[in-house]
């Protein structure tokens, strides 16, 4: 008795293996359950990395899109924050510069009014002084006032301002030089006149640049006021659009997997079919050393070809070798043998 290991092919695994590019060598290599668990395991590991690829490139247009929704809202921030501080830089610090050299130039004139009252040298310095240091901090402010307001008409305003500080300079300075040539009356009369009128119409100067800031403060903040609506709204518009993208993107991806799983899943339907057509004969088969028939379960003996036939799907067809040509037909062997 000897082992016997034969495989036997149907039609619908020679379909799958011509489809496959494979060949009846490779067939006995399948036929095996370890090499079946091994098909699966592959063919579980492929669906895997596709949905891996998948949900990695969706993955990556999603945190693009919210990406840019990122750099796109900074952005929006960013020109508020420049809104904010052009409503500090601009409106506020003009204001402010406004109204302290308003109050500075009413000290200097009250300084004036004082060195024209003084009694004594140094009642009339000292009142000299305060003028002069009023009036640093009132070119101060100026200062201000020109480096941060905005506009033509802000610039054409802050000029005239200053024009008009300048030229109440030669005032003050022939009031005081008549008071210390003794011409008290003459001081006096020219510091309630025209010094007081140059002092009204600076006033009036001043209060212009502050209503001039206030107007530009009120135009900023609706402006800001727009822009954060504006942002808000695109905000609200592209993190909508995110969304959409998002399902869109969750609905493609999971529509491809699910189509690599039906197709592979046909493709193992496929093999499993072929499968199943495939019958081995293995193991110990009891065979007559003389006769070659075979002995079954049931204890009797069977033609080599009859076993086969009804254990398989293969189909004989019967012809003669030449040993047994020569041994059983000795005469046709010889004629095939000298025949040319």
């Amino acid at each position: 008795m000897g082992v016997l290991k034969e495989t036997f092919i149907g039609k619908k695994t020679n379909e799958f293996l011509s489809g496959h590019e494979l060949n009846s060598s490779v067939v006995s290599l399948i036929c095996s359950k370890p090499h079946q668990h091994y098909i699966w395991g592959n063919e579980m590991k492929l669906i895997g990395e596709i949905r891996k690829r998948n949900l990695s490139l969706s993955f990556i247009l999603i945190i693009s899109i919210i990406f840019l929704i990122g750099v796109y809202t900074i952005h929006g921030l960013s020109d508020l924050s420049s809104y904010t501080r052009t409503i500090y830089n601009h409106p506020l610090v003009v204001s402010n510069g406004s109204l302290k050299a308003a109050l500075n130039i009413t000290k200097m004139h009250r300084n004036m009014k004082d060195v024209v009252l003084s009694n004594t040298v140094k009642e009339m310095n000292t009142a000299i002084e305060l003028v002069t240091e009023n009036e640093i901090k009132v070119y101060t402010q100026l200062d201000l006032i020109k480096e941060n307001i905005l506009g033509i008409e802000g610039q054409k305003l802050q000029a005239e301002t200053r024009n008009l500080f300048i030229s109440w300079k030669p005032i003050r300075e022939e009031v005081i030089k008549l008071y210390t040539k003794g011409r008290k009356a003459e001081a006096i009369s020219i510091t309630k006149e025209n010094g007081a009128r140059h002092v009204n119409t600076l006033e009036a100067k001043m209060l212009e640049l502050m209503n001039y800031a206030r107007t530009k403060a009120t135009s900023f903040l609706k402006e800001a006021e727009q822009k954060e609506l504006f942002l808000e709204h695109t905000i609200i518009i592209l993190i909508a659009i995110s969304l959409l993208l998002s399902i869109l993107v969750a609905v493609i991806t999971t529509s491809k997997v699910k189509k690599s799983e039906r197709t592979l899943q046909q493709e193992k339907e496929k093999l499993q079919e072929a499968l199943s057509e495939i019958k081995t004969l293995q193991g110990i088969i009891p065979i007559c050393s003389y006769c070659k028939q075979i002995r079954d379960d049931e204890g009797l003996w069977n033609a080599l070809e009859e076993y086969i036939r009804q254990r398989s799907e293969a189909v004989f067809s019967h012809s003669i070798c030449p040993d047994c040509l020569r041994k059983h037909f000795p005469e046709l062997a010889e004629k095939k043998k000298t025949k040319p």
